[in-house]
């Protein structure tokens, strides 16, 4: 029992010493270079022209030539004449083979290394009840959200293990917990997850660690109303009249509305907070394997995560049933549902609130409320190599 209690204050002495003093500590990012996908808008945008503003070397892989050209425009504004921009559709074979070629002779010809490359580009791929999902949207949703980021690991990796690099990636707290009306995209998160875990075991042996970004919601493009409202419109045009039937219209309005007030309620703004998350994955001595940013995945999500799935389901369903919006409920079931009372009684609803407070207390170690610049420490380096 002696040893157990040396062994465990060894521990939260550790975990307290790396926490609030190692991972201060970064080092020099000078002559280092870094690959971005989907730096369109949002956070890769953020990201690129944060790294050039602090003099990163920053390959910037953009969707459109209107994002190529915006972005170098603004990039420049800012002084950052080390931003190179290039097309890049990571769902392309080819145009993910045709980056690498670019950056490949890019580098040979500074005689220079990769750092690090940054799996950002994304899509959010909400469409409604699974009943109203076509394998089409499920198959649109992994081959960018998760096949676009192994498409990309596959082609830069080989150039990471020379210089002993690192590969971040996004992923989300969707990628940690499931939820109603979200299975295309909880699918394709649960699996980059997956892969970047494999892949952080297999290239520890080179050098090369993997790291994951993990954000609750944040208001981006990608929360856009009337995107969002489109894509949902567009699936329900394809519905059979029998599934239309059973779910009726009032269900696709309150479903439109409900998602939107909840966007509006729980999104956070400061977008820096992840851009934050990922420039110390980049550059911190002692990077985190994953960062939560966000207040919700922070104080529910992530906790609730390591739960049994049978209280997960309760908390989850119990959340849906207070959300701010309209009810959500099929046409053919209302007849059932008007017999029962639209809210849990009392002691169930402060048990589920209970279970939450619960996981706070007992996880809340595992998880940093956010990476900051502050009280850094930058170490210089001689070469390009971690």
């Amino acid at each position: 029992m002696y040893l157990i209690a040396c062994i465990a204050i060894a521990l939260c002495v550790w975990f307290v010493f790396r926490r609030f003093l190692l991972e201060n500590f970064y080092i020099s990012h000078k002559g280092k270079y870094v690959f971005i996908t989907g730096c369109d808008s949002g956070f890769g945008r953020l990201l690129a022209l944060k790294l050039t503003e602090i003099g990163v070397n920053t390959f910037a892989g953009c969707f459109t030539q209107e994002g190529c050209d915006s972005l170098e425009k603004e990039g420049l504004n800012q002084g950052g004449a080390n931003l190179v921009t290039l097309r890049l559709d990571i769902t392309s074979e080819k145009s993910v083979e045709d980056a690498r070629k670019f950056v490949e002779e890019y580098l040979e010809k500074k005689d220079a290394y990769l750092h690090a490359i940054v799996n950002n580009a994304g899509i959010f791929t909400i469409y409604g009840p699974d009943d109203w999902c076509s394998t089409d949207e499920y198959v649109n949703s992994l081959n960018v959200n998760t096949l676009g980021a192994i498409r990309v690991c596959h082609a830069f990796v080989p150039m990471l293990k020379k210089s002993k690099g690192r590969v971040v990636t996004m992923g989300s707290t969707a990628g940690r917990l499931h939820g109603l009306y979200v299975g295309p995209y909880v699918t394709a998160k649960f699996a980059v997850e997956a892969y970047m875990d494999c892949l952080r075991l297999e290239l520890r042996p080179f050098g090369v660690s993997v790291h994951m970004l993990e954000p609750g919601c944040f208001k981006t493009n990608l929360l856009n109303e009337q995107a969002q409202n489109t894509r949902v419109d567009k699936t329900w045009s394809r519905l059979s009249e029998e599934v239309k039937e059973e779910y009726g219209l009032e269900f696709l309005r309150n479903f439109k509305t409900a998602w939107q007030l909840g966007v509006n309620l729980v999104a956070n703004p400061n977008l820096m907070w992840v851009v934050s998350c990922y420039e110390h994955a980049l550059f911190a001595m002692y990077p985190r394997l994953r960062y939560a940013p966000g207040w919700d995945a922070i104080f529910c999500f992530i906790p609730l995560s390591v739960f049994p799935t049978q209280i997960q389901d309760w908390v989850l369903s119990l959340m849906y049933s207070v959300q701010p919006g309209p009810p959500l409920i099929p046409k053919s079931l209302e007849k059932e549902k008007l017999k029962k009372s639209r809210f849990s009684s009392i002691a169930f609803y402060l048990f589920q609130l209970a279970v939450v407070a619960a996981g706070l207390v007992v996880f809340f170690s595992r998880i940093g409320l956010f990476v900051g610049d502050s009280n850094r420490v930058v170490l210089k380096q001689t070469n390009n190599t971690v």
